[in-house]
């Protein structure tokens, strides 16, 4: 039903020159990074308040990181999960753009981003003496070993079939799955197309609370519990401060 992942070669020795940072971090040797989101000092908030302690957790779109070593400074026993490349990204059919004229240079352009993220992982993995294991694949394609805890943490919004990979997450996933995503209020099971031929394009939809709850129960989760929070983002195409809420399901 999956595909295998394939398991992430360390990189040690990562100058700082060559990341580029989704997530803000302060690191020991090498100090402070700026990210694209900021939140340092927000996890709890993040995570709705789960507790990691003692349990397997699978941080799926992992970034710079940050998710996956906060679980793990909580006795987590974490799995990172990346893109094996950036062929599997999609971005919005938008006339004009790189994406649709020009798709090879894009996808340069694109790889050589997700290096820069990827490296940014590794960086951060050595100074903290990390023990998180990494893997790289499809996020459509998550088989394999299940974990106690599943985090998906603002990726669908960058996703064309949202649905299929929380299917994906929730077939790995025995107890809780927690998912942070934009936050559109209702109870209508409800997707919204956030992009335009004006937008990044590489938004594609935000879901309701109550698509959220639909979604959830169609995958075998009795509880779902819906938090909001306001989160720091650093990005120059979005507002300083950016509602989000944090939904988590348990079976």
């Amino acid at each position: 039903m999956g595909t295998i992942l394939t398991e992430a070669a360390v990189r040690h020795d990562v100058e700082p020159a060559d990341c580029f940072f989704y997530h803000s971090v302060d690191l020991p040797l090498s100090g402070q990074h700026a990210g694209t989101w900021d939140l340092r000092g927000r996890f709890d908030d993040y995570t709705g308040g789960h507790d990691f302690a003692g349990r397997t957790v699978l941080d799926v779109g992992a970034a710079t990181g940050f998710l996956s070593f906060e679980a793990e400074k909580r006795d987590a026993i974490v799995t990172s999960f990346d893109a094996a490349s950036a062929a599997l990204y999609f971005q919005l059919p938008i006339a004009g753009s790189m994406f649709v004229d020009d798709y090879d240079s894009w996808l340069g352009h694109a790889e050589g981003v997700l290096e820069g993220i990827k490296n940014s992982y590794w960086l951060c993995h050595e100074e903290l003496e990390s023990s998180a294991r990494c893997v790289y694949g499809d996020v459509y394609g998550l088989d394999g070993s299940r974990y106690d805890t599943v985090l998906v943490g603002q990726i669908l919004v960058h996703l064309r079939d949202g649905l299929s990979a929380l299917a994906a997450a929730a077939r790995v996933c025995d107890d809780t799955l927690i998912v942070v995503e934009g936050n559109l209020k209702g109870d209508d099971p409800l997707a919204l197309l956030v992009g335009s031929a004006d937008s990044p394009p590489d938004a594609w939809y935000q879901y309701s609370h109550g698509w959220y709850r639909q979604a959830l129960e169609m995958l075998g989760f009795r509880q779902v519990e819906i938090t909001t929070g306001n989160y720091k983002c650093n990005a120059l195409t979005h507002a300083r401060e950016i509602e989000l809420a944090t939904i988590v399901a348990s079976r």
